[in-house]
């Protein structure tokens, strides 16, 4: 299974045929981007159906034209997770690839650039999330790899202003678990896993 947002609403890549007898189910083969936006407005939650998990994103992805960005969950010696501030919410450090790059190169440059954070180590590859945006009137699938780093960086972090980042903070466990509520939804995933295991 394979959640994809679009801002609150989401769409369910799913290989369980039960979710077919649902009003808000539909074959992920069948169904053109066009429809899928449609009817998950209309809904606010659909799921696309196909036997073969293998298949899901593939097929999902043939439908639309991905983007790849890279991002980091920051632990420091404190057990502390490293947050940023942008759009009224708190978020995690990641960004868009360049071209040439590797994910892990741009999950570590981009960090370094929204935070001003220095000494950084990626620790292990994590999870990928996926959620759709909109950009000159077309649509985009963003998939973004998630790692593991750690850092004993002790000095002064600076938002990277011209992003839109507001603040940088060292945040708890504590306070991890209250943003995971009220973050975006590919986010909350990430956290809730990341949590899980911590």
């Amino acid at each position: 299974m394979y959640k994809v947002f679009i801002n609150k609403l989401s769409i369910i890549l799913t290989s369980k045929n039960k979710s077919l007898s649902q009003e808000n189910s539909f074959l992920l083969s069948s169904i053109t981007l066009n429809e899928i936006l449609k009817k998950v407005r209309k809904h606010k939650k659909i799921f696309l159906y196909h036997p073969k998990k293998s298949e899901l994103i593939k097929i999902f992805k043939s439908k639309i034209k991905v983007i790849f960005a890279s991002g980091g969950i920051v632990k420091n010696d404190n057990n502390q997770i490293l947050f940023i501030y942008r759009r009224g919410k708190w978020d995690l450090p990641k960004g868009k690839a360049e071209k040439g790059e590797s994910i892990r190169e741009t999950a570590v440059r981009e960090v370094i650039e929204e935070t001003g954070i220095d000494k950084l180590k990626i620790d292990k590859y994590f999870s990928n999330t996926f959620h759709i945006v909109r950009n000159n009137k077309k649509y985009f699938l963003k998939e973004t790899s998630w790692f593991l780093m750690s850092s004993n960086f002790k000095g002064k972090l600076k938002p990277q202003l011209s992003e839109g980042i507001k603040s940088v903070k060292w945040k708890t466990f504590d306070d991890a678990k209250k943003i995971k509520k009220k973050t975006y939804g590919n986010i909350s995933i990430i956290l809730t896993d990341f949590l899980k295991q911590n």
